[in-house]
């Protein structure tokens, strides 16, 4: 028969919380999350701003030219249809059904 050291005895109850707490708080979850997570991180403040008035530049301003950032090609006119044989736009078609219905 084995015998538990009086010292074991009374070290598993405090590892054992030890083990349990930790793993309560490093889980990650819910009750955890909710309690952390009411920090305010700014992200909502859009629904408090106000609308400013538009930028007036000066009239004798003069402004700089655009420049693209990368060039876009020069393709001609656009060949794509866009209507066909009897004159209506293009419509898809209705999707089928995927699953059948019982039949009486």
């Amino acid at each position: 028969m084995m015998t538990v050291s009086s010292k074991t005895t009374k070290l598993l109850p405090a590892m054992l919380t030890l083990v349990l707490g930790s793993t309560l708080v490093l889980s990650g979850c819910q009750a955890t999350k909710s309690l952390l997570g009411k920090r305010d991180n700014g992200s909502l403040d859009y629904q408090q701003s106000k609308k400013l008035a538009p930028i007036e530049l000066p009239a004798a301003q003069e402004t700089a030219p655009f420049v693209p950032l990368y060039p876009t090609p020069n393709v001609g006119a656009n060949t794509l249809k866009l209507q066909n044989e009897s004159g209506n736009q293009y419509q898809l078609p209705k999707p089928q059904r995927a699953v059948s219905s019982p039949s009486n």
